[in-house]
């Protein structure tokens, strides 16, 4: 009995097991476990901790990615700007080179692109030779301990002598490298430029909206006129007709009175010349009689069934 109480007042306190009858043990007394400051904080905020994504560690055996013309010749013209004009900020300077490389013309450009293509043909080169070696370096690595074959999107030895993950190589993905500072910088100058073209197109669409209208009531316009010139044409081809029937209808009549100084009377041929002498006779009141028998001649006429 003495023996038992003794074990029993030992095994609390010094998280020692216990054992029954048969000497099996009854399992250990669990001892409060400290809490980590980040498990504390949670459980004080009563929020989950997020964990953030660990970065991947670059290869420096990689090939540096190739630079564009307008990134040279931001690098180049930077330090000019930033002792030019001291009191821009590095977002201003971006933005100002890149409203004048927006200017520059294909000659002055023409430095910075050749480079740039050559940098572009030199990344292409080192990519593939990199890939080359990637693939001898996982074809010769050797195979676990314990049997299994090796993963190959698993860890795979770099010419370096580090291991990471094996990742594929996109060829031309990218021209800048990421989270640089420059690459902050690209992205808000490319921002800008982005909202300024959003801008301007929506300046264009309201351009367009009212040109298209404008367009719209030029269309209506000149099918109104073309309406118009072919009913002007119906009417003159009738009123043609109207003047050629007179014309024959009054040399017919006229044909046996002479005028002025000819001896023959009115024709279809000089009906104008007629008409014209007997208009400048009833102005001078000249040839009383010959004036007045045409005009008996032509007061009989039915000139009304001629614009039928």
């Amino acid at each position: 009995m003495d023996k038992q109480a003794e074990s029993e007042n030992i095994a609390p306190s010094g998280g020692k097991s216990t054992k029954n009858g048969n000497g099996k043990d009854k399992g250990k007394v669990p001892q409060p476990e400290k809490q980590s400051s980040s498990q504390q904080a949670s459980s004080s905020s009563g929020k989950p901790i997020v964990k953030r994504k660990r970065k991947r560690v670059k290869d420096a055996n990689a090939p540096k990615h190739p630079l564009t013309g307008y990134v040279r010749y931001m690098n180049e013209k930077r330090d000019a700007i930033r002792l030019k004009h001291p009191s821009l900020s590095a977002v201003e300077i971006t933005k100002l080179l890149a409203e004048e490389w927006g200017t520059l013309s294909d000659e002055v450009k023409k430095p910075f692109l050749e480079a740039a293509e050559a940098d572009r043909v030199r990344y292409h080169r080192e990519v593939t030779v990199y890939k080359q070696n990637n693939e001898t370096s996982s074809t010769n690595k050797k195979p676990k301990t314990n049997g299994s074959d090796s993963d190959p999107g698993k860890e795979v030895p770099y010419l370096n002598g580090k291991e990471e993950r094996q990742r594929e190589i996109r060829v031309g993905d990218y021209e800048i490298p990421i989270f640089t500072e420059e690459f902050l910088e690209h992205n808000k100058v490319i921002d800008s430029e982005l909202r300024m073209l959003r801008k301007s197109n929506i300046d264009y669409e309201q351009q367009n909206s009212v040109l298209e209208k404008h367009v719209e009531n030029m269309d209506n316009g000149i099918q109104k006129l073309e309406n118009e010139t072919n009913s002007l044409k119906t009417r003159n081809a009738v009123l043609q007709s109207y003047l050629q029937k007179l014309k024959t209808v009054l040399a017919g009549a006229l044909a046996g009175l002479p005028i002025g100084s000819g001896k023959e009377g009115a024709t279809v041929d000089n009906i104008d010349k007629y008409m014209g002498e007997l208009h400048q006779m009833a102005k001078s009141n000249s040839h009383g009689h010959a004036l007045n028998k045409a005009k008996d001649i032509i007061r009989k006429l039915d000139l009304q069934s001629l614009a039928t």
